[in-house]
């Protein structure tokens, strides 16, 4: 937990931004795969009080980020071949249902936004970074425009642990069938054909 620093405390509830901050260190290893974590060390370190650091990590736990052993230790988790496959499988689903459900109530406006999201994803086809980058960038905003719902809370937390899990999983299809896949996405989102584009986003998964 060296790399960590106290963080900074504004007007947001600082248990989410203690969870936000540790997140972040657990996808960039600031927080490395199996480390142990003490709560007393991390206040310290963050200079908070014990309370938001356990409501974050209760959290962290709820969506796989840390496991939770009481009396006993609190660990980062480790990501396994097991785990990435059923992250993949779960985004792939995930991004599938949020894109059908929001693509019919889309404005010309969004829908172009995300058209240019998917020419980031076909322009950085061969950069493994930023390929993972930009498909990011574009399920985020396709589920920033679901609409608010008792739900949306736990599915943006679960967001971060997709991240986590896949953020070094290239493409699981080959570049020339994604490029097809983005060019018939396209003419889905300019068609407003929420079929259509919910089973080319799930093919991106391999599903």
């Amino acid at each position: 937990m060296s790399g960590l620093t106290p963080i900074d405390k504004g007007k947001q509830l600082l248990a989410d931004s203690v969870f936000q901050y540790l997140g972040a260190a657990i996808i960039d290893g600031t927080l490395e795969q199996g480390s142990r974590i003490r709560d007393a060390e991390l206040a310290e370190k963050l200079n908070v009080s014990r309370m938001p650091i356990r409501e974050a990590l209760q959290r962290l736990e709820r969506i796989g980020l840390v496991e939770m052993m009481p009396s006993r230790y609190t660990r980062v988790t480790v990501v396994t071949d097991e785990l990435v496959r059923a992250s993949l499988a779960y985004a792939g689903y995930k991004c599938g249902i949020e894109i059908y459900a929001t693509l019919p109530s889309m404005t010309d406006e969004q829908a172009d936004h995300a058209v240019e999201l998917l020419d980031a994803m076909d322009g950085a086809l061969g950069d493994a970074a930023a390929s993972i980058a930009a498909r990011i960038a574009f399920s985020r905003y396709i589920a920033s425009l679901t609409a608010e719902n008792v739900y949306k809370q736990h599915l943006e937390d679960l967001d971060l642990a997709l991240e986590r899990n896949l953020t070094h999983v290239g493409p699981v299809v080959s570049d020339d069938e994604l490029r097809e896949n983005y060019r018939r996405l396209r003419e889905a989102i300019r068609a407003r054909d929420k079929v259509a584009a919910e089973r080319l986003v799930r093919e991106q998964f391999g599903l």
